[in-house]
């Protein structure tokens, strides 16, 4: 009987002999085999990590446009944003009398998604709202017209809705 079918000299290969092999090729074998992988995957890593870096760069404008949204809508801005305040002389008390002009225009304000007749609106691509426009009141396409005007301007969705709202 050859000590190769003893399944203890298996076992003590399996277990002993070729991670101990392993340890002692792997100086040589590593730059090997991690050049293999470079030949065979490189490219498709290179076009991976320019994908990635473009949806980061997409992500990122996304959430300046909303950070600056959200701060317009707090700070007011808008309508009246930069408009000057009334040239009115203090008073000897040093304290400036109220502003009685008229009321200012309010700012524009975004629609809200989560009134539209549409759920999920903003989770759905153009092919995805098209179909789901048909139905729906003059009222309910406008606001997501609006909606669409104010966030995505997507071309397909707003044809759409100007032939429903045209027939």
């Amino acid at each position: 009987m050859s000590t190769r079918d003893d399944p203890g000299e298996q076992l003590l290969d399996l277990l002993v002999y070729a991670p101990l092999g392993l340890l002692l090729e792997a100086r040589d074998l590593v730059p090997k085999l991690a050049e293999k992988g470079r030949q065979r995957l490189g490219g498709q890593v290179t076009v991976a990590r320019m994908i990635g870096e473009m949806a980061v760069r997409q992500g990122q404008r996304r959430a300046e446009t909303v950070v600056k949204r959200l701060r317009d809508q707090q700070t007011g801005a808008g309508a009246d944003a930069g408009r000057p305040e009334p040239d009115v002389a203090q008073p000897a008390n040093g304290h400036r009398p109220p502003f009685r002009g008229p009321a200012p225009a309010s700012a524009p304000t975004t629609p809200d998604a989560a009134g539209l007749a549409i759920p999920g609106y903003d989770t759905l691509s153009a092919s995805q709202v098209v179909p789901r426009l048909e139905g729906l009141s003059s009222e309910e396409l406008e606001a997501v017209r609006a909606y669409e005007v104010a966030t995505r301007g997507r071309k397909t969705v707003l044809t759409r809705i100007d032939q429903l709202r045209g027939a």
